[in-house]
């Protein structure tokens, strides 16, 4: 262990014996939390919760900082691609400037800065939005010539640059040493730290964590935190817990000592060239980010694998290393000194997962963090600790929730082929709707073979196989990626167009659908959903589903289809939510909750000719009086039966149905062939989300999500304060109501129709930051991009408002009511 401290630089003190290297003998019989794993997250979750004055038990199985962290590069950055992310690795530089006077362990942070380079206009593009979101947070950073760029790196050289960002506040840390740092504070706040104790199991009752089996002995606790890097998934997967995550190889290099490598110079990061370079002890350490990862098998290491790495792959290295000697001449032909090849953790989005699992109540998760446990161990522990303490989040947690992946996403050969581009993804370009190339094909709808030969280009989303837009013939169904308009903005402008002209055909068949049902399914209802459900049957409602601080967790619709039953529909990547949160509303109840995602289909017939087209194919009277929005029967349609909902995400007359997955493909020939001479046009998720955004619905993970109340989004006519027995977050809203939130959601568009919104750009009023946006995309209709944002409060809206578009500050107008059919009189028609 020593030798390994050593050879990065850390201290060959041992961390607090008093603490960590008491005998196993005395290993607690009861904590309130136990934390699994002493690397540098699990050692921050144990710091912030021993901070809030939690009773908080370490177990690591050798040593602190033993798995992954002791090689970690150090890199530390303030800002990110998005803002969560950047309030997330922003607190982190905070945090390591004050371990050292807090806890008497210099985590040698060295804020040199940082460079990142870019070779071609759209890694210039992305730079300029991350530059955006920077300036949102008060962030130094500038946009560089070449020429400046290697002003700031003398080793390096210009050739095929087109610009740069420098970050003059990022730089680097001892990764080890600051693992330490933050289990010294953890300890001094009173967390006590048990070392060579192996967990082996995760006990529970009717899905309720009880402890921690360890080869000591078990230890009876409230809460689990797994914390285990690359071991997590499996260990979750043992107690039943779905935890996606998978280990590759990381490499990096180290030079002997090199002229010119001085402390002063800058993180470097060629991004387009998958590699960084940064000063460490007068040498040159040049890691890489390949777009070709090697997946490792953890089943294939020793459980005693500590401190532990691979033998050099140099080979495996070369394509890298070429690049590296093209933009630093100064390693071509230098000495190496050391090859380090050992294994992190790896998502499937390359996003981390943090929180509660949806399968056991109190067991919670801190790991795959993409080679980014650095950055991200400070923001993600006090994140947690809050989460655990409070009992919901307190930042927006969506993009890191481990209850956003699908529960196939935990399957060992989806992840180990998904994690062949995983590694590399952090490199490679993040252009706007990037979708992944490999494990695809897996999970389709019944529809898939249909859209596929309609020109169908498909995207996906937590496994699923989904159309994002329509080619015409004589065009490849192929992203050509940019930050500009990309090539399907044409047909998905004509997608649009049918559904607000014409008719459209929209599968949806991803959408997430629950039945509930038994003699409590009212009750169990009624507890979940903000709205008042004690409807008439038939009725299809708009609701919200809030965590007990009040914040969104899930928007959706529920269905009453008959006393005791009722179905629920909400988005697709909220399906693990919605399960866990029904699931446990149910227990101890007599209402069963039955998952029939894959069992119906779910097929949008959207648009001011859909009703006519629908009468073509069904006898049914679906005229506005016998079938008004809002409203719900099974009807007959087609060759068969399908249940028919009058609702449209798209904001026009339409009808969801919901046939049964076998009869799916029947009842679209029904439809294809019956729409033919109304111009139907097969349209995509890209063409929803530019309706949905004209309407200004809002879209969970975006808009609305857990740290936003119904009354910040503009959507207190959701919640029934009054209804009988409450509903979960009621307590923590009831005092809001009918007061000035303290930010409010408000549309936007833009003035001029050539600029386009992603989502996160600063909204400015006189030259003032006074909000942001949360989605965007371009409203055909209305003649320019246009999207939902927040605010504050008391913010006049009006039309001197600019939007800062990676740089560029667009005019726009800012309403406190969408700019397409706010009386709803077309989706009513």
């Amino acid at each position: 262990m020593t030798e390994r401290l050593l050879e990065r630089g850390i201290s060959a003190t041992s961390f607090d014996p008093a603490a960590a290297s008491a005998s196993s003998a005395d290993l607690p019989g009861r904590a309130r939390v136990v934390v699994v794993g002493a690397g540098i997250v699990g050692a921050s979750v144990a710091y912030h919760l021993a901070k809030l004055g939690e009773d908080v038990l370490v177990l690591e199985r050798a040593s602190v900082a033993s798995g992954t962290s002791w090689h970690a590069a150090g890199l530390v950055v303030r800002g990110r691609s998005s803002h969560v992310f950047t309030e997330l690795a922003d607190y982190g530089i905070s945090l390591y400037s004050r371990l050292p006077g807090e806890t008497g362990v210099d985590v040698n942070l060295n804020q040199c800065g940082s460079l990142t380079l870019a070779r071609t206009t759209g890694r210039l593009d992305e730079l300029g939005y991350m530059a955006g979101i920077c300036r949102h947070h008060g962030i130094p950073n500038d946009l560089i010539s070449p020429e400046r760029a290697v002003e700031l790196w003398p080793l390096a050289v210009a050739d095929g640059l087109v610009g740069a960002l420098h970050q003059p506040d990022d730089g680097h840390v001892n990764p080890g040493l600051a693992a330490l740092a933050l289990a010294t504070g953890a300890h001094l706040s009173g967390a006590v730290f048990r070392e060579g104790v192996r967990a082996t199991g995760i006990r529970s009752h009717a899905g309720i964590v009880l402890g921690v089996d360890t080869d000591r002995g078990f230890v009876e606790c409230e809460r689990v935190v797994l914390a285990g890097g690359l071991w997590t998934r499996d260990l979750a997967a043992a107690c039943g817990a779905s935890v996606p995550l998978w280990p590759a190889a990381h490499v990096h290099v180290q030079t002997i000592e090199l002229v010119g490598a001085t402390p002063s110079l800058p993180v470097l990061r060629d991004l387009d060239a998958s590699f960084y370079a940064r000063h460490l002890n007068g040498r040159l350490l040049v890691g890489a980010f390949e777009p070709d990862g090697q997946p490792l098998d953890p089943a294939g290491l020793s459980p005693d694998f500590a401190f532990g790495e691979f033998e050099p792959d140099w080979d495996h290295f070369a394509p890298v290393r070429r690049l590296a000697e093209q933009r630093i001449p100064a390693l071509r032909g230098v000495e190496w000194a050391r090859f380090l090849n050992a294994p992190e953790s790896f998502t499937p989005d390359a996003n981390f997962c943090l929180g509660e699992t949806a399968e056991i109540a109190g067991l919670f998760v801190a790991a795959g963090f993409n080679s980014q446990g650095i950055i991200y161990a400070p923001g993600a522990g006090r994140a947690l600790a809050e989460w655990i303490v409070q009992g919901s989040p307190t930042f927006d947690a969506s993009a890191v929730d481990v209850q956003r992946f699908n529960r196939q996403q935990a399957n060992r050969r989806y992840l180990h082929e998904r994690t062949r581009e995983g590694l590399g993804r952090l490199y490679a370009m993040h252009w706007p709707h990037l979708q992944p190339h490999t494990a695809r094909n897996i999970r389709r709808t019944p529809l898939h073979d249909r859209l596929s030969a309609a020109g169908g280009c498909f995207g996906e989303l937590v496994g699923y196989e989904r159309a994002n837009w329509y080619a015409p013939a004589g065009v490849q169904p192929e992203y050509e990626y940019s930050y500009r308009r990309q090539n399907w903005f044409v047909y998905s402008a004509a997608e649009h167009c049918a559904a607000r002209d014409g008719v459209a055909l929209f599968d949806l068949s991803t959408f997430t659908k629950v039945e509930v049902g038994g003699p409590d399914a009212l009750q169990v209802i009624q507890h979940v959903a903000t709205q008042d459900l004690d409807v008439a049957v038939g009725r299809v409602v708009y609701t919200l589903f809030l965590n007990g601080r009040g914040g969104i967790e899930l928007d959706g619709t529920i269905t009453r289809t008959g006393e005791d039953r009722f179905v629920v529909v909400t988005p697709t990547s909220a399906h693990t939510k919605t399960l866990a949160i029904l699931r446990r509303a149910a227990a101890a109840t007599t209402a069963s909750v039955f998952d029939a995602t894959s069992a119906l289909a779910t097929i949008g017939v959207m648009g001011p000719l859909s009703r006519e087209l629908m009468q073509r194919i069904s006898p049914d009277d679906l005229s506005n009086k016998s079938m008004p929005w809002g409203r719900s029967r099974e009807i007959e349609v087609g060759n068969g039966y399908a249940r028919c909902l009058r609702v449209s995400f798209v904001g026009e007359l339409g009808f969801e149905l919901y046939p049964a997955a076998d009869f799916a493909v029947d009842l679209y020939d029904s439809i294809a062939a019956a729409g033919s001479d109304l111009g139907l046009r097969h349209a995509g998720y890209h063409a929803l989300d530019s309706l949905r955004c004209e309407k200004g619905y809002r879209h969970v993970g975006h808009d609305i999500g857990p740290v936003d109340d119904p009354y910040q989004a503009a959507l207190g006519y959701t919640v029934a304060l009054d209804k009988p027995g409450g509903f979960v977050g009621r307590d923590a809203i009831a005092p809001r109501a009918g007061m000035t939130p303290d930010r409010r959601q408000i549309f936007v568009r833009l003035l001029d129709p050539d600029p386009l919104l992603l989502h996160g750009e600063s909204i400015l009023l006189d030259g003032a930051i006074v909000g942001r946006m949360t989605s965007g995309a371009y409203g055909h209709t209305i003649g320019g991009a246009c999207g939902l944002g927040y605010i504050g409060g008391d913010v006049p809206v009006g039309m001197d408002f600019e939007i800062d578009c990676a740089g560029h500050r667009v005019p726009a107008e800012v309403c406190d009511r969408p700019f397409y059919d706010p009386g709803n009189e077309r989706l009513r028609s």
